[in-house]
This record gives C-alpha cells, structure tokens and sequence, in this order.
C-alpha cells in the first residue's frame, strides 16, 4: 500500500473510516478490573511527527491478531479506522485528547522504516507541581510529571493486603507522594536494583493525581508507565542542576515567598530582592500583537528554538537540522491596567491553557493569524510574571507570564509547611567529591 501521504493525528475526525496515519508506538497495555480481572481489549499511545499523541483501542476480537504484528517503539503506516469522540463516562484519559482510534476488521498496518520520517522516541506532557492541585479536581485525563526520588523506596508486602511501594519525589521546590501498587510496584522494585546513575530521576506518565490528607498523591492506573533516568531533555535539564556548585552548598531549600500582587508601576519599580522571583499583576490585555511570530519551531533532540534556513529549521541550539520541528505557541501581548502598560510573552502552556487547543487546532490554510489567540484581546486576567535581572536593572519591560488565568479570582496555592531539602552530597556520591 502506498505511504506517501498521511494526516496529523491532530486532524483525524470522526465520520469516515479511511484515515491514514504514520506513528510511532510509544506505549500499550490492557486495562484491568477493580478485582484485578485483565481485559481481552488492547490499547496504543500514537505519536506522530507533529507531536500529537493519540490514544487507540484494539477491540478484543482483534486483539490478538494486531499484537502479533504490532511491536511498542516501532513506526507504523495506520489505516483505514473509526475515530470516536469521548464520553462524558470515558474517565482517566492517558492523554489530553478528546476523540480516540478505534480499530476495525478492515484495518491495515505496515511497518515502516525508521530513515522514511522522523518521530521522536516518546513525549511527555510534563506539568509544573504548582499545577497539578488543579488536576486533582477533574478524572477526564491522567498525568505525567518527572521529579528526583528522595530516597530508595522498598515494597511493602503484608499478608492478606495489597503490595505497594510509597516513596516521595521532588522538583527541589515541592514534593509529591508516590504510591505504586501490585505488580506494577514489583516491576518498579526490579528496576531500581539495576546499577543506576544517582540520583535517580523518575518520569511518571499517565499517572493518576489525587490528594490525601491535603498533599499530593500520585498512583498507578492501567495505561501508567514509569521511566528512570529517561533519554529526555528534562532528565538532562534536572541533573544539571542538581550538579551545579551553587545548587549543591544550597541544597537547594525553598521556603518561596508568598507571590504578591503588584500594580504595573509597581512592578517596573522593582528592587533587586525581586530578582528571579515571580509577582501577580491583575489587568487586561489591551493588545495582541498579529505576527507571522506568534509560533515557534522547536527542536526534536535538544528542544532549543530553530530557524528557517534555505527551506530547512536548524537549531541555534544544537545546530541540528531538523525535518519535523514541534510548534509551540509564542505570543506577545500588551497589559495594561490603571498605572500604565507592560509588554507580557505568552508561551505555549499559557496559551494552551487559556485557548484549550494547540498550535495545529488554531492554524488557518490561508496562514492568517488565528482569530482564538486575536480574541484574548480586551478581556481581564490575572497573570503571573517572572522577574529577571534584566527587569530591574535595565528597565526591561518585556516580561515573560508563567501562568494566567481569565478573570481576577485567582487563587495561589498554599506551599508546603516544610520546605523541600534536596540532600545533594547523598545524591551526586562520587560526582560531588570530585567537584
């Protein structure tokens, strides 16, 4: 069968069945009953070039034919299946999608070489701890973080109980308690004896977000997946940090303050104590700047910015050429409220989160700049702002929001009683000393 063409899993709708896809497959498994019962239905995680993730579902009268053709991390040609919209009842989604694959009889799949397109190994959609307490309110999606395991955990094993692992991880700022159990905490207990490099950093995927007794808890649900010390960007990212000299004499103790809310004159006048720290501003965005740069084209190996040179995206970064970048929304805004006006970025999990679509779900054909992003214009938010010594020292007025919601009701999350303290000499051993 041909392969030359293929659709974005982001475009794939319900309503016809002759959809063609390129994917990776980047996870499977078969749900499980409350009794433990397994069952005969399949299911995927799809990748495809554009980043998108997709969950599908292999009905048990074809299950078993598909997993003697279907090997998870391989790229696939797709073809010829439903697409069917969630429901209300469809809880714990392993991604944030609203619509799944559904396989038929008439389905096809061929393997494809790895050389004829370019799919990255696996994605995440990794969140901020200071955004998961949102997660806990909702049971529509499941949710992937990466953080440090603070100490090796043991499996608990009591007779006449379930087994179970609990063991806390942390960003340096916050942590969250893990709870893995049965034979998904065994597999867990078996990985971690392996000679691993320390500390051990952990990506939870599709994991299921809770809270008890007013802290975050994260367990295992049936399409959870583990990964200890990944090849991932923000594996990378995490353990340089933790190997910074300056990291390691601090340990890294943040007991933040309290984000406080600022008039825009206010936070122009900033004194250098704000330095790094993060300030709230309620206002409205007055304008939104329409750019052929309201995007941007991201690296699939080290996730640095690309350009555009002589039709091919390099990185500035890594100076890779790069055939299927990612997009990210990057939008410039100006805020304005009593006291003046400011210039605020919007980034892609800003936008995202204010608009609920991607990149792809907001472009137009005709490459004008998406009416969405244009109608954030003239409504109030309240946003948060990094500070940066720029800022402050030079009256840089450019600021970038790390988060935003609309209205003025925003409510920060309360930390910790006791901050997080990231004991780097225990964690780096060897490397540490040799600093």
């Amino acid at each position: 069968m041909a392969t030359s063409y293929s659709q974005s899993l982001r475009n794939i709708q319900k309503g016809k069945t002759d959809w063609k896809v390129k994917v990776r497959i980047i996870r499977q498994w078969r749900g499980v009953t409350r009794t433990g019962v397994v069952f005969k239905g399949w299911n995927l995680l799809l990748l495809d070039n554009k980043n998108c993730r997709m969950h599908t579902f292999v009905p048990p009268t074809l299950a078993e034919k598909f997993s003697r053709i279907i090997e998870e991390g391989k790229i696939y040609l797709i073809k010829n299946f439903q697409v069917k919209d969630y429901t209300e009842i469809d809880k714990y989604r392993p991604v944030q999608m609203d619509r799944q694959i559904i396989f038929t009889a008439d389905t096809k799949v061929k393997e494809l070489d790895e050389s004829e397109i370019f799919i990255p190994a696996n994605s995440f959609d990794l969140f901020e701890y200071g955004d998961l307490k949102a997660m806990t309110t909702q049971q529509l999606y499941l949710t992937d973080v990466i953080g440090i395991i603070e100490n090796i955990p043991k499996v608990s094993r009591i007779a006449n109980k379930q087994v179970n692992v609990k063991f806390k991880i942390t960003d340096g700022r916050k942590k969250i308690n893990v709870t893995f159990w049965d034979s998904f905490a065994e597999q867990f207990e078996k990985a971690i004896k392996d000679e691993l490099e320390q500390p051990l950093i952990l990506i939870i995927a599709s994991g299921k977000i809770s809270t008890w007794k007013e802290q975050l808890d994260m367990c295992n649900y049936s399409p959870t997946r583990f990964y200890l010390n990944y090849d991932h960007h923000n594996v990378t990212k995490l353990r340089k940090m933790l190997k910074d000299p300056n990291f390691s004499n601090n340990k890294f103790v943040t007991t933040k303050k309290p984000t406080q809310l600022f008039s825009i004159s206010e936070i122009k006048n900033l004194t250098m104590d704000y330095d790094q720290e993060e300030v709230l501003r309620k206002a409205t965005i007055k304008f939104v700047e329409e750019t052929t740069n309201w995007k941007r084209h991201i690296c699939t190996s080290c996730y640095g910015q690309t350009e555009l040179q002589e039709n091919n995206y390099k990185c500035i970064h890594c100076n890779k050429l790069v055939a299927q970048p990612l997009t990210q929304f990057h939008v410039s805004t100006v805020a304005q409220d009593e006291t003046g006006g400011i210039e605020i970025v919007l980034k892609d999990r800003q936008v995202r989160k204010l608009l609920q679509q991607t990149v792809e779900e907001v472009e137009t054909e005709d490459k004008t700049f998406p009416k969405e992003i244009k109608n954030l214009q003239g409504n109030e938010y309240t946003i948060k702002l990094a500070i940066t010594r720029d800022n402050i020292e030079k009256k840089d007025f450019d600021y970038v929001a790390t988060d935003i919601i609309q209205g003025f009701n925003y409510e920060e999350e309360k930390e910790d009683e006791q901050p997080t303290l990231l004991n780097t000499q225990s964690f780096q051993g060897e490397d540490r000393r040799s600093t």
